[in-house]
């Protein structure tokens, strides 16, 4: 019964690991669905994870997803205990009339009416947003990747197309099938997408998708993955999302929530006329202005003062 505790205890914190709006963190607008919120996320055994490739960087952690999967992470992460929660207590009372003939039926079980709740109540998809307070390069300059960087930031996309080739067949030696990176025994990470390239600012980006396979005993995970890496105002960015049901459209709706956030449209100098230029549209470059902000190029310090600059 230990055993399956346990099993209840991981599915639950790791699964609950059309109508649209924007969540702002940190001056970025990210387009979420309207069930989600956002909190800081401070469980340390994850920002350690993180730490230990991001170098002497400072980090800071956010989750967004579901207000009900939102909440059981934070009643978690305030100490509360997940079997108290009301989800696995209706799963334990539900187990108790069940004669199992082992642990893997029992686990598949488990699995099974955990993924009918998170139907039941619209937890499809969570999504971590991780800052550092350095640019790519530093970021990662422990890990032997600041050097690979400045190559790539070198590259035009050409290049970077068959650099990505590269890459790819490099982080797959060990399966050797261009797809599958065997992390250890039990953890396996499935590509399907891998595209390193530029934006129109000549910003480097890694967008990455895939199934990330997990064996914990009797039980398998396989969960659908998106990230995507990349600098914002000269510092690093990365936004990791995880889908657990109704998966068919996660591509797009990860797609669609980093649009805005990360303009890939080109960036053009708002041109401040002097008080000689009597001409000059001041309509127009507020629109302009008003535009960059909103795409979230420039921060809310920085669109103040411009348009100061403009009116005055």
């Amino acid at each position: 019964m230990k055993l399956i505790n346990l099993i209840i205890f991981l599915t639950i914190l790791i699964f609950g690991s059309a109508n649209s709006k924007n969540i702002s963190i940190e001056d970025i607008n990210f387009e979420v669905p309207k069930s989600h919120i956002s909190i800081e996320y401070t469980n340390d055994e994850v920002e350690d994870f993180f730490q230990e490739f991001m170098n002497s960087a400072n980090i800071k952690m956010y989750l967004m997803g579901p207000k009900k999967y939102v909440d059981l992470e934070r009643a978690i992460l305030n100490g509360e205990d997940v079997m108290n929660n009301q989800y696995a207590k209706s799963i334990m009372k539900k187990m108790e009339k069940k004669n199992f003939k082992d642990e893997v039926q029992a686990s598949k079980w488990v699995m099974s009416e955990v993924k009918k709740i998170m139907k039941k109540e619209k937890i499809d998809f969570i999504s971590y947003v991780i800052f550092s307070d350095q640019n790519l390069k530093k970021t990662f300059s422990d890990n032997d990747f600041s050097g690979i960087i400045d190559e790539l930031n070198q590259m035009n996309s050409t290049e970077l197309a068959e650099q990505t080739k590269e890459i790819r067949k490099m982080i797959t030696s060990l399966s050797g099938n261009n797809k599958s990176i065997p992390i250890n025994e039990d953890m396996t990470i499935n590509l399907s997408k891998f595209k390193i390239s530029k934006n129109k600012n000549n910003q480097l980006y890694l967008r990455s998708a895939g199934d990330f396979i997990y064996i914990f005993g009797p039980m398998k995970l396989d969960i659908d993955l998106n990230l995507f890496l990349t600098e914002h105002n000269d510092k690093a960015i990365m936004l990791i999302s995880a889908c657990y049901v109704n998966c068919s459209k996660f591509n797009a709706k990860f797609d669609k929530m980093k649009k805005n956030s990360f303009s890939n449209t080109k960036i053009t100098k708002v041109k401040i006329n002097n008080s000689n230029d009597i001409n000059s549209n001041i309509v127009e470059q507020l629109d302009q202005l008003n535009s960059l902000y909103k795409s979230g190029v420039l921060t809310k310090e920085e669109f103040e003062k411009a348009k100061k600059k403009i009116l005055n």
